[in-house]
């Protein structure tokens, strides 16, 4: 598409003009009896003064097939079709106007009509259109030569004090800030996993968004966002997908964003993206739970319950399982058994026990690790039997 200055737009964003060399206007009609009607500088709606404008005044009166318009147009290539035109547009003002009317953007090529959007339409009283500057997306499906600002009314009769105003007639458009298609989600990962956090800025060929937008992830150090830079845990930095990698533990709570940012000659642009979290699942410390104990089958072989001498060190919900062994090699899980403490039943030998810890956070399990094992040694006598024997000595008298 042809195009000329690029301008700052002063309701927000950036517009290249339209590139034109012909202008056309309109204020008649047949049998268009109307005081004060206008269609009047159709070359603001192109010059470089973004705050100009074309003028499309009804006037007030009697009108039948009444016709008015404003255009500019090319003598040079046509304008492609399913290409976006962006005009800046405002109106305003109050009728008393009994009429069958209505406005219209209409484009033509060599003369011909090739496709029309309405921006109003009015059945009878018509109260006027008080719409405050804003830019009109428009997507013509043919190619094009010419673009006009249309007002036909079949038959109308009475007072109208309005005004349409075309400011700018725009071959690109583009937003500040950006939109992001795509934003950062919190993530939850096990401890030495990978995460990725991405964040796409929209831009498609008819996105109102510049090619060459680049991106620059950063992680909130204390209260300042610090630049990331590629190193052993994190990759493409400047990337839509920032990788993260050999995830620490030291790691939970990152808090990471991106900044995405965008210029087109004289025009910069820039977007913030949300904040994604990362959390990391991890044990950190099993904890540690109670002393070797001794025994006694013959007196009492139920061990007193274990219990915890130091807390386990988890990101998110503790879960337990004790489990046991009869040689301290193989452990085994204990039914039941899924409490901080553990009060074990009777025992018929020596057996070991440990404590196994898991943190669950966000749905994100990890595996168990344990705590150190305790022994609990049976002894099948413990009682002091001591045997008494009574002997009866007899003594025979000597005779002597």
């Amino acid at each position: 598409m042809l195009s000329q200055e690029m301008v700052s737009l002063p309701n927000g964003g950036c517009g290249r003009l339209l590139d034109t060399n012909t202008l056309s206007a309109s204020d008649g009609g047949l049998l268009c009896f109307r005081f004060g009607k206008e269609a009047i500088n159709p070359t603001n709606m192109t010059d470089i003064d973004v705050n100009s404008y074309a003028s499309l005044k009804p006037g007030t009166g009697a009108g039948f097939f009444c016709s008015m318009y404003i255009g500019v147009g090319t003598t040079g290539a046509d304008f492609p079709a399913n290409k976006p035109v962006y005009i800046d547009f405002a109106s305003d003002g109050f009728n008393f106007n009994p009429s069958f009317n209505a406005g219209n953007f209409v484009f033509y090529n060599n003369g011909s009509e090739v496709y029309r959007t309405g921006i109003n339409g009015h059945f009878f009283f018509d109260f006027g259109d008080n719409k405050e500057r804003r830019i009109i997306k428009v997507m013509p499906d043919k190619a094009w030569d010419e673009v006009r600002l249309d007002f036909g009314e079949l038959i109308g009769f009475g007072f109208s004090f309005s005004q349409m105003r075309i400011y700018n007639i725009l071959s690109e458009y583009y937003i500040d800030p950006m939109t992001y298609l795509s934003q950062p989600s919190d993530r939850t990962v096990p401890v030495g996993g990978s995460a990725t956090m991405t964040a796409v800025i929209s831009n498609t060929d008819i996105d109102e968004t510049p090619a060459n937008v680049t991106y620059q992830w950063q992680i909130l150090n204390g209260s300042t966002w610090t630049d990331l830079v590629n190193n052993a845990n994190y990759s493409n930095v400047t990337s839509p997908t920032l990788n993260i990698n050999n995830i620490p533990a030291g790691f939970n709570n990152n808090q990471y964003r991106v900044v995405a940012k965008s210029s087109f000659y004289t025009c910069s642009f820039q977007a913030i993206s949300n904040v994604g979290r990362l959390f990391v699942n991890v044990v950190s410390n099993p904890g540690t739970i109670g002393a070797d104990q001794t025994v006694c089958l013959d007196i009492n072989p139920d061990p007193a319950a274990f219990t915890e001498t130091a807390a386990a060190q988890v990101t998110g919900m503790a879960g337990y399982q004790w489990q046991s062994s009869t040689d301290n090699i193989t452990f085994t899980d204990i039914t039941n058994a899924t409490a901080a403490t553990y009060d074990a039943p009777a025992v018929t030998q020596t057996t070991y026990y440990r404590r196994g810890v898991r943190s669950t956070l966000n749905a994100n399990v990890t595996a168990y690790q344990y705590s150190n094992v305790i022994k609990v040694t049976l002894k099948k006598s413990c009682l002091i039997k001591c045997i008494i024997t009574n002997r009866m000595i007899t003594a025979k008298p000597n005779s002597n």
